[in-house]
């Protein structure tokens, strides 16, 4: 995919170029001795994304299968759009040392404001800054295992996410003799006890119950002498709130990263993230399952 996307933008300057001969173009133009210099929303879009997702956003299957970004309910917030231009993933190629923090911005707001998408543009320089890859940290030699005075459990490796910041593990390893717990699925707590019951009200947003969900994990562990820093798993079984067209992933980032990848908590678990139909109370849109592992 990468060389495809070269290949095309190539070929697209290069088009632009022999149609008028000596004269320059907004595609030319938007290049500076070998670098992308156009801020123009429009411009980056229809430069960098349109050649596999059509300019007009409608997305197309050939070579590959490129999602429309036209009419995207997941372009409501920026967040995980960022995430993607920056980094790659899967066919899609990272475009993050291309595009400065200004461009990134730029095109956010065209693809949340335009393509059949009438959304808040949400994405700032600040955002973009804290998406963007921090240098990895030392690879540890085979079966090395960290110091346990630096917070971690005794002889658990957890694996970072290469050039990535996002806050989960790409893999934790385990010693043999190690303890396991399995805390069974927990769910949100009662945050308005005044609101009518069977109301979405009375346990909150996605963002309020992550929160509490994961406030009775705490507490949980915390009887069987454990902490959150002793999680290695995590599976998310989210619900769309009422109204909404998915699942809201950037209110659950919203309560997850209170707990996890802070300076006072900084191990990150391996974790997966569901849309489910919905959970066995109508007004609950969140339950979590953790494995920890016992020092």
């Amino acid at each position: 995919m990468k060389n495809t996307f070269l290949a095309t933008l190539s070929l697209g300057a290069l088009t632009a170029f022999s149609a008028t001969a000596q004269t320059s173009t907004p595609a030319t133009e938007a290049f500076n001795a070998g670098s992308y210099v156009s801020t123009d929303g429009e411009q980056i879009y229809q430069t960098f994304c349109a050649g596999c997702h059509m300019p007009g956003g409608e997305g197309a299957v050939g070579a590959g299968t490129y999602p429309a970004l036209a009419d995207n309910p997941n372009l409501e917030f920026s967040s995980y759009a960022t995430y993607l231009v920056i980094n790659g993933q899967g066919g899609m190629p990272a475009l993050g040392s291309l595009l400065n923090d200004e461009q990134i911005v730029n095109l956010m707001t065209y693809l949340q404001t335009n393509l059949g998408n009438d959304y808040t543009p949400d994405a700032t320089v600040e955002m973009v800054a804290d998406t963007r890859p921090v240098a990895p940290e030392p690879e540890m030699a085979e079966h090395e295992v960290r110091d346990p005075t630096d917070g971690e459990t005794s002889g658990v490796t957890r694996h970072a996410i290469p050039g990535s910041d996002f806050p989960i593990s790409l893999a934790v390893e385990v010693p043999a003799d190690a303890t396991m717990v399995y805390l069974s699925g927990t769910v949100p707590q009662v945050v308005d006890d005044t609101a009518e019951q069977g109301s979405p009200e009375r346990y909150g947003d996605t963002t309020a119950q992550t929160v509490s969900t994961l406030a009775s994990i705490e507490a949980r562990l915390e009887s069987l002498d454990l902490t959150m820093g002793d999680v290695i798993s995590m599976q998310v079984y989210l619900v769309a709130p009422e109204g909404a067209d998915g699942m809201d992933f950037s209110g659950f980032m919203d309560g997850y990263v209170q707990y996890f990848g802070t300076d006072a908590q900084p191990n990150l678990p391996t974790r997966s993230v569901f849309e489910v139909a919905g959970l066995a109370n109508p007004s609950w849109l969140v339950e979590i399952e953790v494995v920890a592992v016992r020092p």
